[in-house]
């Protein structure tokens, strides 16, 4: 069994998009976007390199300059200063996850897409309306099988198979 993460994820970094600032960014002048704020009593000040790239079909894209390690990225994660992920070094949610949680993101996604009640303890619903019967089939066909690998998992745990 693979042990539990300890790490943190990235979706416990507060972040900043280059998107939100699009607009400030095609006036300004310099390529710097200022940062001023206070982190546990101390304040901060500093610029934030900005590098834009041509568009296939005209325009710019706009990135920002990890102030830590250079490199051109679209978000910088809050880590007492502003700084790419790779900086701060920690992993997606998605990355984390334990194999039992794959299999209930999984269904989940399965549930939904199908209009049904959430949980598996729930049961199969009926085919939304405007479903091709063959994606429908499919769906409750891999539903049923994650099912099935869920509830071995959970005999497994308990020792309850033979």
């Amino acid at each position: 069994m693979p042990a539990i993460a300890t790490t943190r994820s990235l979706s416990d970094y507060s972040k900043i998009n280059i998107s939100t600032y699009r607009n400030q960014l095609k006036q300004a002048a310099e390529p710097f976007l200022d940062l001023n704020y206070s982190y546990r009593g101390k304040a901060y000040d500093y610029s934030i390199q900005v590098s834009k790239t041509p568009c296939n079909y005209g325009g710019y894209r706009h990135w920002f300059i990890c102030p830590s390690c250079s490199k051109r990225t679209s978000v910088l994660y809050f880590a007492a200063t502003y700084v790419c992920r790779h900086c701060i070094g920690a992993n997606y949610h998605s990355q984390l996850q334990q194999p039992i949680d794959r299999l209930f993101s999984r269904l989940h996604t399965i549930r939904q897409r199908l209009g049904w009640q959430a949980g598996i303890a729930h049961g199969i619903g009926e085919r939304p309306k405007g479903m091709h019967r063959s994606t429908y089939d499919k769906l409750v066909n891999e539903h049923e099988q994650l099912t099935a690998k869920v509830w071995q998992s959970t005999l497994d745990k308990l020792n309850c198979t033979r």
